[in-house]
């Protein structure tokens, strides 16, 4: 409790901390009573994922709706309470729900459209970024904790990696959330509008990975209307691109844990069946791209 209480003393805030909501991997997330109502204290003892007290700063200043921040230093803020505000927690039955699912569209559309300017103009800024954990050291960890040294994919990504990282790494990028689930989004009360909370791994990505990654935890009917909102018209490069960095990405964040998880076993299957198809479509439309900008 001394941690929070300094924090509160440290963004000069005056209140009171009444209940812990969450602790884990360094972040502590605490409601407090102050004078002019209940707020929300998140406060970081891992430098690291102090970054999401930028990343708030950076999305209010390129007008993304975010919750309201009331104060912030360098590892803690205080920011509204979803439960004294006008705004309710998403609820599993919203990943069913063709009208949220709109509203969720929205707001993905204009963290894409304000960060693919940014991200453009800012093309060496340290932000998360998925393709970048794919490395030759991260492969070998995966090939090791996994026990398939003897599967023929090893041999292609060999040979082929840093090609396929740099035709990867010449897709247009946004700003992506890359963190998708209900438990991370607000609806307002009066179904007007939603919007994404927790920006630990916001950071930059293609459009398509992070619609895909919204869509594949959505029913049927919501993820058509997501798409329909967005407006979205997936880019054939892009989803090539996913087809092999998103499975090894994933297999990398896998890898880095004690036990490998379920959600992972999907990644390593594409892994055994291959990943030439996507790659030399990867390959094939950056080698495209580059004689089109020569000519």
């Amino acid at each position: 409790m001394d941690r929070l209480e300094k924090a509160l003393r440290d963004l000069q805030a005056e209140g009171r901390v009444t209940e812990i909501l969450q602790r884990k991997d360094g972040v502590t997330v605490a409601r407090v009573e102050t004078p002019d109502g209940a707020r929300v204290l998140k406060a970081f003892d891992n430098p690291a994922y102090a970054r999401e007290i930028r990343n708030y700063r950076l999305l209010s200043r390129l007008g993304v709706p975010t919750l309201r921040v009331y104060a912030a230093g360098k590892d803690a803020f205080l920011m509204e309470d979803i439960a004294d505000s006008r705004w309710r927690l998403g609820r599993a039955e919203d990943m069913e729900d063709p009208a949220v699912a709109g509203l969720l569209a929205a707001w993905y559309r204009k963290l894409h459209d304000a960060g693919e300017a940014y991200i453009r103009d800012n093309p060496d800024l340290p932000l998360y970024d998925e393709y970048a954990l794919v490395t030759e050291e991260s492969l070998a960890l995966v090939r090791r904790k996994t026990g398939t040294g003897d599967w023929p994919v090893w041999d292609f990504l060999r040979d082929n990696l840093p090609a396929l990282k740099r035709a990867a790494d010449a897709l247009s990028r946004v700003l992506a959330y890359n963190d998708f689930y209900y438990v991370n989004f607000a609806v307002a009360r009066d179904g007007g509008e939603a919007l994404l909370f927790d920006y630990n791994l916001l950071g930059k990505g293609t459009r398509y990975a992070d619609v895909r990654n919204v869509c594949c935890s959505l029913s049927k009917a919501a993820g058509e209307a997501f798409r329909a909102a967005y407006g979205f018209a997936p880019d054939p490069a892009e989803e090539a691109a996913d087809g092999v960095m998103a499975v090894l990405s994933t297999l990398v964040l896998a890898a880095q844990r004690d036990r490998f998880p379920g959600w992972a076993e999907e990644a390593l299957t594409a892994l055994r069946e291959g990943l030439e198809g996507p790659a030399a479509a990867l390959m094939e439309m950056s080698c495209r791209e580059f004689r089109n900008k020569r000519m």
